[in-house]
């Protein structure tokens, strides 16, 4: 194998602290027990001294890293006809609406919602015919599907490449809002857009691997270490698909077996003539907290002072006064990309300049928590989601609930957040005389509950925590093998004449995710991370929502990157 000669990072290495998390919430009697005693919280401070230079000692700069194998990368990056076929191969995986709900059934070939699976199954082999002639597919989870490319040294650790075939669903009342119909992969070549359900979140990813790896092929590519590209079929929702692709993964090659992990998530933005990439290092935690409220029914004629909504309505009118503390430190992703893109001039804020140079901490956080577009980053969010309660106008609601949602800050955990609720919970329970419960999972009732304060004729509060997830590891960057050639191959990638040519300023900095991916699954496989596709990222792509559309530019960007990619590492790693 060779050594990265061709690559030189122009930064120092140093290390990034993270004790690493647990998924799984513990047991209910230890959570509880161990709201008691919640460590204190270290405070990081950083100082500057006073120049925007100063802000990060050359954040963001790393040298290009030479393609190891370029047979069809100016075929991919500049021929016309080429990006056409890649994006009417999209466009065909966006006319099969793979729509994923809540509440949709386990996977089962007679149900309608999963022979759309098995129809863009067949669609890909016809696709990517020399990808299923030459790579191993099967069947995970249900619909989830996990291609294996055989390397030729089976002591080198496979790499991983990541993404969902399920999309949101489109809901019908809001088709005709739409300016091409949801599921057309309508192409308009004069605005180089590809409208359509899953073009930017994220059928744009699974057809950048596969195609890929297809040219790669096709090249004649034969990689020495193995790769598998890993396939979701319910991301959107339970992300049970992703679970057993994983165990999958796992039982085979074992835990800490994988070299490294690309998914969905960073990709590549335009600011101002200059590339800022941010490879999302670490992801938010996650809790939802389901709140019922119980307390004696009667006739609505002769009612107490405060009914059970009435009651619930004063516990979240607390609860959102109370927002949670914004925490700036240093091993925060988000601050590195606050740094900089405030210092190459993507972020343009005066006072968040300021606060940089000056090294003040305290101000920097005021400044942030005004930001809605910054302060989620470095502080945990609560939404009241949805609410319930009541059957009828002249009965007296015998019980309220309402869901609060939690993104847990990377300082944070689910026990420090349940600590945040059950405050608010317990104030209110004392001030209206209720019992409080707490249980966990969808399923369990209040037979497995953990009891707090005893029932009261008045009433309980039964706390029910759902998808308890702690906050992600953080992935390795500086010093790291695996993010150098993430890092070096984006930058010699966008200094190609297609993108920004060999004078642009192409900038490589750690991100953060507020939501999660299916790779919540896998930190079992390895600690090296990275949800990033290599594309570049158009503003407006409407996930989610009416009119979600990607850039035929973005989509054969990343196709160039993952072709990059794949055999940058096969060729520049020299780790196991």
């Amino acid at each position: 194998m060779r050594r990265m000669s061709d690559y030189q990072p122009l930064r120092e290495e140093r290390a990034f602290l993270q004790k690493k998390s647990k998924r799984v919430l513990p047991a209910l009697v230890v959570a509880i027990g161990a709201i008691i005693g919640l460590a204190s919280l270290t405070v990081y401070k950083f100082s500057y001294t006073g120049d925007k230079k100063d802000i990060c000692t050359e954040c963001g700069i790393y040298g290009p890293l030479k393609p190891a194998f370029t047979n069809s990368l100016d075929e991919i990056m500049y021929d016309s006809e080429y990006k056409r076929g890649v994006i009417d191969k999209l466009a065909g995986a966006i006319q099969i609406p793979t729509e994923i709900f809540d509440d949709t059934p386990k996977p089962s070939p007679d149900l309608a919602v999963w022979k759309n699976f098995q129809n863009l199954h067949i669609y890909l082999e016809e696709q990517f015919p020399l990808l299923y002639k030459t790579l191993d597919v099967e069947n995970a989870g249900g619909y989830g599907l996990l291609y294996t490319w055989k390397g030729s040294n089976s002591s080198l650790k496979p790499l991983v490449l990541m993404a969902h075939q399920d999309v949101v669903p489109v809901d019908p009342n809001t088709v005709g809002s739409w300016t091409h119909p949801p599921f057309s992969g309508f192409y308009n070549d004069t605005e180089d857009l590809i409208y359509g359900r899953g073009t930017a979140d994220i059928k744009d990813m699974v057809i950048s691997h596969l195609e890929a790896s297809e040219k790669l092929i096709k090249d004649g590519f034969k990689p020495k270490r193995t790769i598998l590209i890993s396939l979701g079929c319910d991301e959107e929702a339970s992300g049970a698909c992703a679970t057993d692709l994983a165990k999958h993964i796992e039982k085979r090659y074992g835990r800490d077996s994988i070299y490294a992990i690309l998914d969905e998530g960073g990709g590549v933005v335009e600011r101002n003539g200059s590339f800022f990439a941010v490879p999302v290092t670490a992801e938010k935690g996650y809790l939802d907290a389901e709140i019922t409220l119980f307390a004696p029914g009667g006739h609505s004629s002769v009612p107490p002072d405060h009914t059970s909504i009435g009651i619930l309505s004063k516990l979240m009118a607390s609860l959102e006064n109370d927002t949670y503390q914004i925490l700036v430190n240093e091993t925060n992703p988000a601050f590195d990309t606050l740094k900089c893109f405030t210092k190459f001039g993507a972020i343009q804020d005066k006072n968040i300049e300021k606060h940089l140079i000056e090294g003040s901490i305290e101000k920097l956080e005021a400044t942030l928590d005004y930001k809605p577009e910054f302060k989620y980053l470095f502080k945990t969010s609560q939404a009241l989601d949805v609410i319930s309660g009541g059957v009828k106008a002249n009965a007296l609601p015998e019980s309220a609930t309402v869901l609060v949602n939690n993104r847990i800050a990377l300082h944070s955990s689910v026990n420090e957040t349940l600590e945040h609720i059950l405050l608010h919970v317990r104030d209110t329970a004392n001030r209206f005389d209720l019992g409080i419960k707490v249980l966990s999972g969808r399923d369990a009732t209040e037979d497995n509950s953990v009891s707090l304060k005893p029932d009261t004729v008045n009433g309980r509060i039964v706390i029910k925590l759902l998808d308890p997830l702690e906050p992600a590891p953080i992935s390795p960057t500086i010093g790291s093998e695996v993010w150098n050639i993430i890092a070096g191959t984006t930058v010699s990638m966008y200094k190609e004449k297609a993108f920004g040519g060999k004078e642009a300023n192409v900038y490589v900095t750690p991100a953060l995710s507020t939501g999660n991916t299916d790779t919540k699954s896998y930190w079992n496989l390895t600690k090296k991370i990275y949800r990033y596709s290599g594309g570049l990222l158009i503003d407006g792509t409407n996930e989610h929502t009416v009119d979600e559309k990607n850039s035929g530019r973005s989509l054969i960007s990343s196709v160039a990157f993952m072709y990059q990619y794949i055999s940058n590492v096969d060729f520049y790693s020299t780790e196991s």
